[in-house]
């Protein structure tokens, strides 16, 4: 569930952000493309180490931290190179013409044009969050409430599993 959410979350808010970006252009777009590249120097592991460390295990923290990590991620850049693309289509035009506003054509005429690359995105983050939320359980970093894979590899290491012969455990 956490890699679900986590996928959801970025793709859909880093997909309505780059469509936003896109189809103001300006400053708004210039602001983003700023927060983007300082963005994606951050390492985010450190970052989610240094919050479980100084602030909360919990992880529904650990989730919104990651979500707010990954929004302005290299994924902006495909997006918005797409949504480039798009905004120059002539559906577009016409909608401009018969009075459409903004955000009907970012939501009706931009957004569904990139819903068919968001499920092969959705495919690939959901292990790599999972991945996360694991390493953060075993580093002792997750949730000590929930059961999950990196708390149960934590669990077997901090118990001796495999000197004491559960390999299942492990």
């Amino acid at each position: 569930s956490f890699g679900l959410l986590a996928a959801l979350g970025t793709s859909l808010t880093t997909m309505i952000i780059a469509a936003i970006g896109t189809w103001y252009g300006g400053w708004v777009d210039a602001i983003i493309q700023r927060i983007t590249g300082v963005n994606m120097v951050l390492p985010i592991l450190s970052v989610l180490i240094m919050v479980g460390t100084f602030y909360s295990t919990s992880i529904w923290l650990m989730l919104g931290v990651t979500i707010l990590l990954n929004i302005f991620g290299a994924a902006i850049l495909n997006y918005r190179a797409i949504f480039m693309q798009v905004r120059e289509s002539p559906y577009i035009e016409a909608a401009r013409a018969y009075g459409a506003n903004d955000w009907r054509i970012i939501v009706r005429y931009l957004v569904p044009r990139i819903i068919p690359l968001l499920i092969p995105a959705l495919v690939t983050l959901i292990p790599a969050y999972v991945f996360l939320e694991a390493a953060l359980a075993v580093l002792g970093l997750g949730d000590p409430t929930l059961p999950t894979w990196g708390k149960i590899i934590n669990d077997a290491q901090a118990n001796g599993a495999l000197f004491k012969g559960l390999y299942y455990w492990v």
